[in-house]
């Protein structure tokens, strides 16, 4: 089974932040091996409140730090998250509803994995040149 690497295409040059990241990717990784085992169903709630208090902490740290080294993404990176929270809510209220199914396991999979590769490769990782030249 193949897995995600944190690699430094993915550095915001602020180290918790990039933990924070590696933290997520490891979830996801998890949430894929058990998919791969069959037992993805039975991992989804953990993952689902892992990712509820990860959007509480993380985003508002990643947001104040963009705001900091004044980062020109910092507004749609705020959006970014708001959208985040939303597809979480509605992950979650899903959850409720039907319980962990195979259909909520994958959308998870699939959001995290969008996540992934469109917002934290092609925005948070702009944040990198404001963190160097604030530090020059």
């Amino acid at each position: 089974m193949a897995t995600i690497q944190w690699d430094l295409t993915m550095s915001t040059g602020v180290d918790a932040i990039d933990n924070q990241h590696k933290q997520l990717i490891k979830w996801l990784n998890d949430l894929l091996a058990a998919m791969s085992q069959g037992r993805g169903r039975t991992e989804i709630e953990a993952v689902l409140t892992k990712l509820g208090g990860y959007a509480l902490t993380h985003f508002a740290y990643e947001e104040d730090c963009m705001t900091k080294y004044h980062c020109p993404v910092a507004a749609q990176n705020a959006a970014a998250h708001q959208d985040f929270v939303a597809t979480f809510d509605s992950l979650s209220e899903e959850y409720e509803r039907t319980g962990a199914t195979a259909h909520l396991v994958i959308r998870v999979e699939s959001e995290l994995l969008r996540w992934l590769t469109t917002h934290i490769k092609r925005t948070d990782t702009q944040l990198l040149p404001c963190v160097k030249d604030a530090k020059a």
